[in-house]
This record gives structure tokens, C-alpha cells and sequence, in this order.
């Protein structure tokens, strides 16, 4: 029996859809509970490249709804996209799976898009800032772009190409809650309903040659669903998919960022990494990609890429001089 044949059985998909699937490249932005979840149905299903992006590593806090962990990866800290490279090769060794270890910011994110030039790019994140910046760069080079989010009970996820809106069209303004699942939690059952809906919309166009145009929304908690059609929704004078000003791509990198759940980042240079740390600077763990430390009653975890996150200060002032504090002074 054929590894594909319980899905090509199915009438309007059959051998010529596998086909088109085993020659589409897919790049997967963000890889915590929807982007693996994602990534999974698209490589079980013999999806023929994936490419997977993502900055974080795997910790304990991750296992409840995120598939694509186990434990042995949250203890060792290994960075989400070489431990999900490892499962998804397991499940199906004919795909070929490139994982990126980076975080997207606008220097960069053209240059991912025309190295790869995927067919399409899907959301697994879980900050608006940045799916703002890829609307605009997917549009920008004409690649459709599956909106995915989970917040709580809440599942919202919509295709996005010249057709349609943009995201710009559907939110001008990002949602005052920025969506947080650090603030809000997420359900486990809603993740997967969002990654199902997700790759759905990928089979779709691969089966009829064309999207859905319909927003889906679901709680789960409550019990309902509603699909809406947004083809019509496209704004007039939209910035982004009518003007073509790509304001998010012309930024430079922020020095300092908040993040809900009194979360500060502060960016630094690869190869302050290396840099010898304060004695007053605790190392809880480390391996060559990231280093948990410790100083005062402040926790934070240092990236290889020069990524600085202090956990547990409500004052951003504060957390910055902390910053400036961790290393040995000359």
C-alpha cells in the first residue's frame, strides 16, 4: 500500500494533488504549538520542503500544547527548530527540512523569502509586530500568507494573497491585548483546531487552485464557530496591498522591547555571547546557544544571537540598567 493512499483516496485530492504537495515549499514563521503543529500535518502528508524559522528554545512550559517537544529537549534547552527538525525527519525522511535558528526582523526577512522562495509562508507566531512585518514582506514579493492565531479558547485563520485583504485591511491596528498566551493562556485543543484550519487552506488551493477567502473563528470554550467571507474586505486605500508602503520593513532593530508578562528584551551583539560575566552574575545553565542566568532577583535567558530577556520587572528602566550590569567592566 502506498505511504499517501488514505489521502489521495479522497476524490478531490487523488494523485495529482499529491503531486503538486510533493513539490511545494512551505516556510513556517514561528514553531511553538501552532507552527509545529502545522509543520507536522504538512510533512506527514509529504509536503516536499519545509522550511522552519524560529528564535526560542524548548522549555517545560511548552510540553502542554506543543507537540513537537518532549522533555529531553525543554532540559537540554535545545533551540525549537533542530529539536523539531530531528522529529519531523523521523516521522518522514522523504521531506526535505531546513531549520533556521534566527529571529525575523526586517533586515533579514526579504532575504529569507528570496533565498527560499517558498510557495507559501504560514504564521506560528504569536507577536502581531511581527506578522505585521511579514504581511508586508509577503506582499511585497507576491507569496500567499496564511494568518494563524490562538489566544485562550480562541482560534482565528485566514489566507492572505493579492486576491484578497491583507492583514493590514482586517486589523489596521494590532488587537489591544497583542494576543498573549503569557497573559491570557491557550487551550491545547484550540492550537490544533487553528494548525488543522491552517493546513486545510494549504490542501484547498493546492486542490482548486485557489484559497477560501473565509476568515475562520472558533471558541471552544463557548461552543461556536463562525466563518465570514473577506474577499470583499480589501481596503480602497490600504498602505500595505494597495499602496505598497512597506513602513515595518524600512525599520531598524528596536534596542529595547517589552513583552507582556513583565518581559524585557534588550539586544546586544552575537559576540557579547563571549563576554566574560559580571561574579555578581549567577549561571544557572548554559550550552552553546543560550545561558540562563541570574542577578538580583532578576532571571534572564541570553541568546547566542545577542537576544537579552529579563523576566520579572514592571519597569523597562530598571531591566535596561540591569543590562548594563551583567558584564565585567574595564
Amino acid at each position: 500500500m502506498k505511504r499517501y493512499d488514505r489521502q489521495e483516496k479522497f476524490h478531490a485530492f487523488g494523485n495529482t494533488t499529491q503531486k503538486k504537495l510533493q513539490n511545494l515549499c512551505a516556510l513556517i514563521i514561528g514553531v511553538g504549538a501552532l507552527g509545529s503543529g502545522i509543520a507536522e500535518q504538512l510533512v506527514r502528508s509529504g509536503i516536499g520542503k519545509l522550511i522552519i524559522v524560529d528564535r526560542d528554545i524548548v522549555t517545560l512550559s511548552n510540553l502542554h500544547r506543543q507537540s513537537g517537544y518532549l522533555e529531553v529537549d525543554a532540559n537540554e534547552m535545545k533551540p525549537k527548530v533542530f529539536a523539531l527538525k530531528e522529529r519531523l525527519q523521523a516521522m518522514n525522511s522523504e521531506v526535505k527540512i531546513e531549520a533556521m535558528n534566527m529571529e525575523v526582523l526586517p533586515q533579514n526577512i526579504l532575504s529569507i523569502l528570496e533565498t527560499h522562495q517558498p510557495d507559501v509562508v504560514l504564521d506560528g507566531l504569536d507577536r502581531f509586530e511581527t506578522r505585521y512585518l511579514v504581511n508586508e514582506a509577503t506582499n511585497k514579493m507576491r507569496i500567499p500568507y496564511i494568518y494563524s492565531a490562538v489566544l485562550g479558547s480562541q482560534v482565528s485563520v485566514f489566507p492572505i494573497d493579492s486576491n484578497g485583504p491583507c492583514l493590514q485591511c482586517i486589523m489596521p491596528e494590532p488587537p489591544e491585548t497583542m494576543e498573549s498566551c503569557a497573559l491570557h493562556g491557550v487551550l491545547p485543543p484550540a492550537v490544533h483546531i487553528a494548525s488543522s484550519f491552517a493546513v486545510a487552506e494549504v490542501f484547498n488551493y493546492l486542490m482548486t487552485g485557489m484559497f477560501s477567502y473565509d476568515m475562520k473563528w472558533i471558541d471552544i470554550y463557548k461552543g461556536e464557530m463562525k466563518s465570514t467571507h473577506i474577499v470583499n474586505l480589501k481596503e480602497e486605500d490600504c498602505p500595505v496591498c494597495r499602496q505598497h508602503h512597506y513602513q515595518r520593513l524600512k525599520q531598524s532593530t528596536i534596542e529595547g522591547e517589552y513583552y507582556c508578562g513583565n518581559v524585557i528584551q534588550v539586544r546586544y551583539a552575537p559576540e557579547d555571547f563571549d563576554k566574560l560575566l559580571s561574579p555578581n552574575v549567577n549561571v544557572i545553565k548554559q550550552n552553546q546557544f543560550v545561558k540562563l542566568l541570574e542577578y538580583r532577583h532578576y532571571k534572564m535567558t541570553f541568546f547566542q544571537d545577542g537576544r537579552l530577556l529579563i523576566y520579572g520587572s514592571e519597569n523597562k528602566n530598571d531591566a535596561l540598567e540591569v543590562a548594563q550590569l551583567i558584564f565585567v567592566t574595564t
